[in-house]
């Protein structure tokens, strides 16, 4: 059996140096040289607010933070709540509570934000179903953890409550932060197309409301349709985006752990397996990519480079010929995805001939070397939840289990105004080399381990 916890640790320290901005408590999409974050590299706040390079931002350098946060913030967690996190990692999880709250609440009234520039006030104003079904999976895993604080805990409620508020205005169509309908953003149908997402975001808030009043929309909206929203969903596309399977499984999770009605949580983990099947298809996808050549260098400065047409370049430019080291690595975040999937469904029989698979992927790629955060941050959660389930690091889980109590849980304490100005040191990126050899990098990014009370 593999132990991969070394590995992992090396790829938690590449994450936290060179995507993780610790100020804001949340990731940028690429690793950029010190040299060039931020202003080189990533969108500022006036460039946001002008839909430049695009309406949403995708090349600006946070498109994706939401969606790599959450994964992040559930893998740090669950290595908390498994009792196998290392030194300086529940310094880094507070940064993630704070990034989770800052999402939604920069922005006015309540508008969730796909990721924030350096000057943690700058967003885009484009509003994504994915990033909404990411936070609520993550601030609803947030909720149902003894490692997070009552304070915190209570913070996730008052927000989640503004949200969905905001959500229920807007009548389950997504809109802008100004208020303007998105195109083809109608998630309130009763099909198994969107249904998921809108059930797992209506049962997040009732779970922080705790208001029979929500629950029972939630149940209202399951029913709907003779349980359309739950009905199996088409499976005739191998290579659907594997972002939006992913985010599909975590509602299916939720769902199936914490549904009050059993034969909908029943259905719920039918669901699950299902997705998980369709999944095992793409792990292998990890082997279509290729190293970039020695003396690589990315160049992420899109404002110099031509501009094309929303037809011809998504990304409304041009990107530089260094971009296709960033498109090489997509099959890997789609390993990482399929990967994620399937051990959200937990079943130990159907991850069984995929193990090795897994094993090998997590244990080859050099994910310190990578470029792109959404190849590296599904890494933490997919080692945890295969150590929760017995697949990898068996003696690190059986040496070290123990359960936090709610007496020393974290609270966010870095949303303090005046902690950054008092801690300079903590509160900005590094982008300094990682020992690939497993040698410790060269900053620990947030302290020495804080001594916990724990109880077996």
């Amino acid at each position: 059996m593999a132990f991969l916890d070394d590995t992992v640790r090396r790829t938690m320290a590449a994450v936290e140096q060179k995507f993780l901005f610790r100020k804001i408590g949340l990731p940028f999409d690429y690793a950029s040289s010190p040299d060039d974050f931020p202003s080189k590299a990533f969108a500022n706040a006036k460039e946001a607010r002008a839909n430049l390079p695009n309406p949403g931002g995708l090349g600006g350098g946070y498109h994706y933070s939401c969606r790599n946060h959450a994964l992040l913030f559930d893998g740090y967690l669950l290595r908390m709540e498994l009792g196998i996190e290392g030194s300086g990692d529940e310094a880094i999880f507070d940064r993630l509570i704070g990034g989770l709250i800052r999402l939604a609440t920069v922005a006015p009234k309540s508008f969730l934000i796909s990721g924030l520039a350096a000057d943690g006030r700058g967003f885009y104003g484009q509003a994504s179903l994915d990033n909404h079904l990411a936070w609520a999976f993550a601030v609803f895993r947030g909720l149902a953890t003894p490692v997070i604080s009552p304070e915190s805990q209570e913070k996730f409620r008052s927000i989640a409550g503004k949200w969905m508020d905001r959500v229920k205005r807007e009548k389950f169509h997504l809109h802008s932060v100004d208020g303007k309908p998105i195109a083809s953003g109608d998630f309130s149908r009763a099909d198994p197309e969107f249904g998921p997402f809108l059930l797992a975001m209506l049962l997040t808030t009732a779970r922080a409301s705790g208001d029979e009043k929500d629950y029972e929309l939630y149940g209202a909206m399951a029913e709907e349709g003779r349980r359309a929203r739950l009905a199996s969903f088409r499976d005739d596309e191998v290579r659907e985006d594997t972002h939006r399977r992913l985010w599909r499984q975590a509602a299916f999770a939720l769902l199936a752990d914490f549904d009050p009605e059993p034969s909908r949580a029943a259905l719920a983990r039918d669901r699950l397996r299902a997705n998980a099947r369709s999944a095992s298809r793409r792990i292998g996808d990890w082997r279509e990519w290729k190293a970039p050549p020695a003396g690589f260098d990315l160049n992420l400065d899109w404002r110099k480079r031509p501009r094309a047409s929303f037809e011809k370049s998504p990304l409304g430019f041009i990107p530089h010929a260094s971009w296709a080291v960033i498109d090489g690595e997509r099959s890997l975040a789609a390993a990482l995805h399929a990967m994620y999937v399937m051990l959200l469904a937990g079943d130990a029989e159907l991850l069984e001939p995929h193990q090795a698979e897994m094993e090998e992927c997590l244990s080859v790629v050099p994910w310190f070397d990578l470029v792109s955060l959404n190849a590296a941050a599904p890494v933490v959660g997919v080692h945890a939840r295969g150590v929760e389930l017995g697949l990898w690091d068996k003696t690190l889980y059986d040496s070290r289990r123990v359960v936090p109590v709610l007496e020393s849980a974290l609270s966010a304490k870095y949303l303090a105004p005046d902690y950054d100005a008092r801690n300079p040191g903590q509160a900005g990126h590094r982008s300094v080399s990682v020992d690939n050899r497993g040698g410790e990098a060269e900053e620990k990014n947030g302290g020495g381990k804080r001594k916990r009370r724990r109880r077996r």
